[in-house]
């Protein structure tokens, strides 16, 4: 047999949000096996992160309030944004040569009747 699978690195730019560093992190994280479906028609076999840099890291907070008086307290949102090197393996389905096969239909019904009048009123 060959070898069917190739290797690929590509660079995808993801972007994730939380309410903790960590959350966002992981949000962003998630976002890669979607962004590579997105642009391949291939198998994918596998995908590995090799490089993450940060672009951009954001800390949002602001001053919530009960009835615009009561109850202050301070929300924080992390927003970043990541460069992620990956290392797809993948199956290149246009490069595999598949043989055709004519099979009768395996949930189809035989009709035993039809073919043996027919052959009878041929010979006749």
């Amino acid at each position: 047999m060959e070898k069917v699978t190739t290797k690929q690195r590509q660079i995808i730019q993801v972007e994730g949000t939380g309410k903790e560093k960590n959350q966002a992190f992981a949000n962003a994280l998630n976002q890669i096996h979607n962004r590579v479906l997105k642009g391949k028609n291939d198998v994918i076999v596998r995908i590995e992160p090799l490089d993450i840099q940060i672009i951009k890291a954001e800390q949002e907070s602001f001053t919530e309030r009960f009835l615009f008086f009561f109850l202050p307290r301070t929300r924080v949102d992390y927003r970043v944004l990541l460069d992620v090197e990956v290392e797809i393996t993948l199956i290149e389905v246009e490069s595999i040569k598949f043989v055709e096969k004519r099979v009768t239909d395996p949930n189809g019904l035989p009709i035993p009747f039809g073919k043996k009048k027919r052959i009878q009123k041929e010979a006749n």
